[in-house]
């Protein structure tokens, strides 16, 4: 459970509950299970299946998606029918009426060469004792963009949990970009993601500051982006917009600085985050971590 600060508003002599936004230090959760899992660059928390994460591979590896439980343990894999890796950076989860949705994001382009990215969307699969190692998942729909000012390179994408608003942020330019792919999202036709705005957290050229991944917290109120050295926390003000929130100074998180982080995800009880790491140019261990909420 969280522990809570309690803040006193003597105007009005009421009381205001203010949640715990500080984090332990990383916990080594150990080597994750699947050796299939090498260039892992998103991970996030299952939203059907209690501690469960889902994660995937970058360019180079087949369609496929992997699960593994909070300890890294899990062989569990899922293809995605009818897609092609071409750089799978990202991965992110939204629930809806009829159920949770995995978005899957083809948005990596190091050489910004492509006219076209993608974001993939599939409906969750509820994972039990029967389920094979290997799946399909069917009835899989693309969501086709292109930027409004050129080719991009992008490692990270955030959902607005109540709009469906799908927000993508730049990976490599000094000031990081911010575009917008309003919902509802075409499946049939290549839409435009706008440019919403400059971002001034992790400003600067080189790769320690390049966006390497984000995530939204299920409750919908936080959000938390990482490169490849920091890990930046914000928290949502009622009402407040992800673009919003984002001009605002992030809180600087804990982090212990893996070989090659990517992936980070809020757990899906609010209870702390999750990053994970790629085996890197010297095929380091793939370690999952978390940070426990003070």
């Amino acid at each position: 459970m969280k522990k809570y600060l309690l803040a006193m508003l003597c105007a009005s002599c009421t009381e205001t509950i203010i949640p715990n936004d500080s984090f332990e230090n990383a916990q080594d959760l150990g080597t994750i299970e699947n050796n299939q899992i090498k260039e892992s660059s998103g991970i996030v928390a299952s939203y059907r299946n209690k501690g469960s994460f889902w994660t995937h591979n970058d360019s180079g590896d087949k369609s496929r998606l992997f699960v593994m439980d909070a300890n890294g343990k899990g062989t569990r894999e899922f293809y995605l029918e009818g897609t092609s890796n071409r750089d799978w950076e990202a991965i992110s989860m939204a629930t809806f009426p009829e159920g949770s949705f995995i978005y899957v994001g083809d948005i990596g382009d190091n050489n910004n060469v492509f006219a076209e990215s993608a974001i993939y969307r599939v409906q969750e699969p509820e994972i039990n004792a029967s389920t094979p190692q290997s799946s399909t998942l069917k009835n899989v729909q693309k969501i086709t963009y292109k930027y409004s000012d050129g080719a991009r390179d992008a490692e990270a994408f955030l959902i607005d949990q109540s709009s469906k608003d799908i927000y993508i942020i730049s990976k490599r330019e000094s000031s990081k970009r911010l575009y917008r792919l309003p919902f509802p999202q075409s499946y049939n036709q290549t839409i435009t993601a706008e440019f919403v705005q400059e971002l001034t957290f992790s400003a600067g050229a080189g790769t320690p500051l390049y966006i390497v991944d984000g995530n939204v917290s299920i409750d919908n109120k936080e959000i938390i982006i990482k490169n490849y050295l920091q890990i930046f926390h914000w928290r949502r003000n009622a009402n407040e917009s992800i673009p919003d929130a984002l001009k605002r100074t992030p809180k600087m998180q804990s982090y212990f600085v893996e070989p090659q982080g990517e992936g980070i995800c809020f757990a899906q009880d609010d209870s702390g985050y999750y990053t994970l790491s790629e085996e890197g140019p010297n095929k380091s261990a793939v370690k999952l971590y978390y940070y426990k909420r003070k």
